[in-house]
């Protein structure tokens, strides 16, 4: 074979540039395929046909499915081949959009600015499949923000479609999520007649991980005299429900947002079970909620119920935490006599204040006595700490009773004397 016959059959490969298949040759110089783009119609990739941008939803079909399983449509708008698209350009495909991540998102920002005809557009797919989305892990934030934006009838709608399904949805991750948004979107007579559907179901959700943010919304949101079935559920179980990780959130709530005549038969359960309670990692925060926001008549109680125990109950993880609440929120006087307990005990190496001093709990509850008694009850407590002061620097948690020890002797009391004992160490 001559040479001139192989370079006609190989007529492609031309150094330093290309042929367009018929022979005709481009040269390979920067932007010199633009120049060919143009001039040429055959092109199938750059042509305005091109896949790369789609001119409009038109060439689009519901059909269309992709390997991946998603609609020709998603699978370009994930590929940013569509970079301008609008709601209009979902017709058809608002329900897929909104069980894919990113299409969720797309729609969710759409929605907040969108026009009254966008909104009902969209509406008019998603609502259909309403339910199929509020169970879905992208779908829910679709149809919460029908209820955050959304129009009175767009709502009472999507309300509709949750009656009946109000105790499965509570229990599901993402349903409850919806049933909340609703919770706090709706009228209280919607709200009424959704709670309803939980009666007879209370301790079940409050006892699961779904459930027991609803019934909480419950409490926050609708009418007390709507939620009399959740109290009447919680006769006998306060205790219990004080003690769950759960339960006890709830249980705080309903101090919070029920009626008086509500919370009496609750507090009254809890001051029963008071030493149990503070003593255990769930309850002791009910307690402590008593303490912060109660009546004064509890929180007398509670104070009665620790006085007596401070030294016992300050060494305690959790009641510890109780103990610097009571000292915090208890009256004048109660507030004297719990310091009192612990200042008036006979001094030296096993007194309470020096037990206190160095345990990893108690130590935070005498910091909270030294920063929250009067005057003149300090300066005793100072006196009583000063002698055990170079015993107090060889453990962790004494070095903080120093640092407030310091504070207060350069804030208010230069006549306590150097806090610091000689160089020798000795006092």
């Amino acid at each position: 074979m001559t040479w001139s016959k192989i370079l006609a059959d190989h007529s492609c490969f031309v150094v330093g540039g290309l042929t367009n298949g018929s022979g005709r040759y481009i040269s390979a110089a920067p932007g010199a395929e633009a120049k060919y783009r143009s001039a040429s119609s055959t092109s199938s990739l750059f042509s305005s046909s091109s896949q790369l941008f789609p001119p409009s939803r038109l060439r689009y079909n519901r059909s269309d499915i992709m390997p991946s399983g998603r609609s020709r449509l998603l699978e370009d708008f994930r590929n940013n081949r569509f970079p301008n698209l609008q709601l209009r350009d979902l017709i058809g495909h608002i329900v897929e959009f909104s069980q894919d991540q990113h299409g969720s998102r797309f729609i969710q920002q759409k929605l907040e600015r969108a026009t009254p005809a966008e909104r009902q557009m969209v509406f008019n797919e998603i609502l259909q499949a309403a339910y199929q989305l509020m169970t879905d892990v992208f779908g829910n934030y679709v149809i919460q923000k029908f209820f955050e934006f959304g129009s009175l009838d767009q709502k009472l709608a999507l309300a509709t479609r949750i009656r009946g399904h109000v105790l499965p949805l509570a229990l599901q991750m993402y349903g409850c999520r919806v049933i909340q948004k609703a919770l706090e979107s709706i009228s209280s007579d919607q709200q009424s007649e959704m709670v309803k559907e939980l009666d007879g179901h209370v301790l079940k959700c409050v006892k699961d991980q779904n459930g027991n943010h609803v019934v909480q919304k419950c409490i926050e949101c609708v009418q007390p005299q709507s939620l009399q079935f959740i109290i009447d559920a919680f006769k006998g179980q306060v205790f219990v429900l004080s003690t769950h990780p759960y339960g006890c959130r709830v249980i705080q709530r309903i101090l919070e947002h029920c009626t008086a005549e509500q919370t009496l038969p609750i507090l009254e359960e809890l001051h029963q079970h008071t030493e149990q309670l503070v003593q255990d990692q769930y309850g002791n925060y009910v307690i402590q909620h008593v303490l912060e926001h109660g009546r004064p008549e509890d929180k007398s109680k509670i104070v009665s119920e620790i006085r007596g125990k401070v030294l016992a109950l300050s060494q305690h993880k959790f009641a510890s935490n109780v103990v610097e609440k009571c000292v915090t929120h208890a009256s004048r006087a109660e507030r004297a006599l719990l310091i009192d307990e612990v200042c008036c005990q006979n001094d030296g190496p096993h007194s309470a204040l020096y037990t206190m001093m160095k345990d990893q709990y108690a130590n935070y509850v005498v910091q909270k006595m030294i920063d929250m008694a009067e005057p003149a009850q300090r300066k005793i407590i100072m006196h009583k700490i000063r002698p055990h002061i170079t015993t107090l620097r060889k453990y962790t948690y004494g070095k903080h009773i120093l640092a407030k020890l310091e504070k207060y002797y350069l804030k208010n009391s230069p006549d306590l004397g150097p806090i610091g004992g000689p160089p020798n160490g000795m006092l």
